[in-house]
């Protein structure tokens, strides 16, 4: 008797066991992948130790990721993670495109892109033609020391690079120790603004119509399909009315697409519509891998076209050399989320944005584009997002409040998780660019933007 309850209770346990596996397995594969892409890219492009990733990056996500276990391989430049001991998951670096998180139960992988001959640019000019020592004022270093200090450990700024632009010039910089201005971060979120910025040139060149109905393969082969009819321009403002959920929980879209699907834009593009085109604004980082592999598609198709594609046609010419794009398993560059440049580097994108596309005399981008990703999209009365773009505009509503109320009304930015910011401000001829890992809104950008302005208008 003794032993069948004994047995008894043995089946239950391991009934228990199996739920909670199977309850909580795609959880804590989904950690256990963020993990391992973040602490691969921390690493091999910004240059973080992994204890860094986990205790500032990880931990600001989820506490229980700071206690993930990571194998770093140089030789083979992975990095490998486990949560509680299981849940295994692989990133591995490529020269050129970054960190690609593989698939569960995948280990190796050979990503088809060659890197790029290193662009060169001249050190005997300043910022930002060249890469000679600028000519900074000490005037903002109070500023800036106060944009870095922390006041609240319960709230961490883990601020890693602030730059300021004035007239065309870097006028002010900070880092961190570690960071240089070589140094490339990663923007989350920011990458949305520069896809749009790729689908300008497109756009310039006649290979893509915002009013025509977006080029989904998946969506145009099916009969009656209703999101056939949805439209370039719908998806740029987040109008497109697909399903998606945008909340940095367990379990929902957003981070089952980024730690768990082999093909983001596949992912989102399968998405049903829970409403009618162009009648409802619901931001996702969804839409934007929808749009990334439009862009993949309309340059080729593979992703050495694409690869090439962005560092030819948009980064070089602007003199970004520290840019990486990283993509999917795939191959589609993940551009909702993973664009890593140096602090100087986004400045460069956020002056190009202030000077309308035109960079040295020459026209990238369409005339008039800017003007059109700053628009307020029509499905919003916020009047706070444009085409890929994040705005400063007074909502219909009077009673809601501006992102950034201190700022001139004319302000856009790129926005990304933790902090990332650059704030282009036409009115005053600036730039602010801010990096760190910052999982509370205290960046302090808004301070700093705020008295810098006073200082400049006095």
């Amino acid at each position: 008797m003794l032993r069948k309850i004994i047995l008894g209770l043995f089946v239950i346990a391991l009934a228990g066991l199996v739920y909670v596996y199977l309850s909580y397995g795609a959880i804590a594969r989904t950690g256990s992948g963020y993990a391992a892409k973040n602490i691969c890219s921390g690493y091999f492009l910004s240059g973080f130790s992994p204890e860094t990733m986990k205790r500032e990056a990880l931990a600001g996500a989820s506490d229980a990721l700071a206690a993930v276990s990571h194998q770093l391989d140089q030789d083979k430049q992975t990095v490998t993670t486990k949560l509680y001991g299981l849940f295994e998951r692989r990133a591995i670096y490529t020269k050129g495109i970054g960190c690609t998180l593989l698939p569960a139960g995948e280990s190796d992988a050979s990503m088809p892109v060659t890197a790029l001959p290193e662009l060169v640019i001249r050190d005997d000019l300043p910022w930002p033609q060249g890469s000679a020592a600028p000519d900074l004022t000490d005037r903002y270093d109070a500023l800036l020391d106060a944009a870095f200090a922390e006041e609240d450990p319960e709230q961490p700024r883990n601020t890693k690079a602030i730059v300021v632009v004035h007239q065309g010039r870097l006028i002010a910089e900070k880092y961190a120790d570690g960071v240089t201005p070589e140094t490339p971060l990663i923007g989350w979120s920011m990458a949305k603004s520069v896809t749009a910025l790729m689908v300008g040139v497109l756009v310039g060149d006649g290979v893509l119509d915002l009013a025509a109905p977006a080029p989904v393969p998946a969506w145009q082969s099916a009969s009656q399909d209703r999101r056939a009819d949805i439209t370039l321009d719908q998806l740029l403002r987040m109008s497109s009315g697909l399903e998606f959920e945008e909340t940095y929980e367990v379990a929902t879209d957003v981070t089952q697409m980024l730690s768990n699907e082999p093909d983001a834009a596949a992912f989102a593009a399968a998405k049903p519509l829970i409403g009618p085109p162009d009648t409802i604004w619901s931001y996702s980082s969804g839409t934007t891998n929808i749009v990334s592999a439009i862009v993949r598609r309309s340059v080729g198709d593979s992703l050495q076209d694409y690869y090439a594609f962005s560092q030819e046609r948009l980064f070089r010419p602007l003199g970004i050399r520290t840019a990486t794009l990283e993509s999917d398993r795939s191959g589609n560059f993940i551009g909702s989320s993973y664009l890593y440049a140096s602090a100087r580097d986004w400045a460069r994108l956020g002056q190009f944005c202030l000077q309308n596309g035109n960079w040295n005399g020459q026209q990238i981008l369409p005339e008039g584009w800017m003007d059109y990703l700053v628009t307020p999209t029509p499905t919003t009365d916020t009047n706070i997002y444009g085409a890929h773009f994040w705005l400063n505009r007074d909502p219909d509503d009077a009673s809601q409040q501006r992102p950034f109320p201190s700022l001139p009304t004319d302000a856009y930015y790129m926005g990304g998780y933790q902090g990332q910011v650059v704030l282009v401000i036409p009115s005053q001829d600036l730039v602010i660019a801010r990096f760190g890992f910052t999982p509370q809104r205290n960046d302090g950008v808004e301070e700093l933007a705020s008295k810098i302005i006073a200082d400049l208008t006095s």
